[in-house]
């Protein structure tokens, strides 16, 4: 366990986060020179899973404790039901091997890409959700919860991008830009930890620190990304959502010319 190891460990700690929280896969082919799915994406993903933890942690201490006295915040409910719809869907899926192939994965991934793209183009006009999910009661109501947690369950096919296709069905209600992102980085923890139990095997080698600095990493960029990502869609949403749709048909682009 050497120099190429802790290399190994410090790329795919930075790369994982990065992808995750972008519409991209860090376990396709696009990224697999660069990251170690055997014995570094385990503590990649968890600390992606704990970044979403520590940065919301004040707004889910609030929710945990409003439940506690008979009060079901709208989020909490969007969070638990979006939980149960990512297994409910997702669970089926990766127990009969259903798969979707990487290349198949980045043509459906940029073909999110362009639908945010025309999102920001003719927003709000494309927000065809908007009229029903206004009637609901609350929000985010049970629709971005049925939207959200199908979309991330489905996300386990292959390499497809989580982060576009949450985003994408949380924009569809009229939803900001900030807020889509918001939820979809609070619910994302049920779609790590349901990838984390899904893999049956790891042993990793040498020394802990060398894995923890994979988990470090990750946490530390997630938060940072997170942060980032937030601010930008707050300044300005359209350009936002069109940049961030932009970003995995680049990626298509990359693979085809490689």
């Amino acid at each position: 366990m050497g120099m190429d190891s802790l290399s190994s460990a410090v790329l795919t700690g930075i790369i994982t986060a990065l992808a995750s929280w972008l519409p991209l896969n860090p376990e396709g082919s696009l990224f697999s020179p660069l990251v170690n799915q055997t014995e570094f994406l385990v503590p990649a993903y968890l600390g992606i899973t704990f970044a979403v933890l520590f940065r919301y942690r004040e707004r889910f201490s609030e929710m945990l404790i409003k439940a506690m006295k008979g009060i079901y915040d709208p989020e909490l409910k969007f969070i638990v039901f979006a939980a149960v719809f990512t297994v409910t869907v997702g669970y089926p899926l990766e127990r009969f091997s259903c798969a979707v192939s990487d290349f198949s994965s980045l043509i459906i991934n940029a073909g999110i890409g362009v639908f945010l793209i025309l999102m920001a183009l003719l927003w709000p006009k494309l927000a065809i959700l908007k009229r029903i999910d206004e009637k609901l009661p609350e929000q985010p109501s049970i629709l971005d919860a049925l939207s959200g947690g199908i979309l991330q369950g489905l996300s386990v096919l292959g390499t497809l991008a989580r982060t576009g296709f949450v985003t994408a069905g949380l924009v569809v209600p009229g939803h900001s830009v900030k807020k889509s992102l918001e939820w979809g980085f609070m619910v994302a923890p049920a779609y790590f930890v349901f990838k984390l139990a899904m893999i049956r095997t790891w042993k990793p080698d040498g020394p802990a620190w060398v894995p923890f600095t994979a988990f470090l990493l990750a946490f530390v960029v997630s938060l940072l990304t997170m942060r980032v990502l937030e601010t930008l869609a707050e300044r300005n949403d359209r350009k936002f959502l069109a940049i961030f749709g932009l970003i995995p048909i680049l990626a298509l682009i990359l693979e085809v010319i490689a």
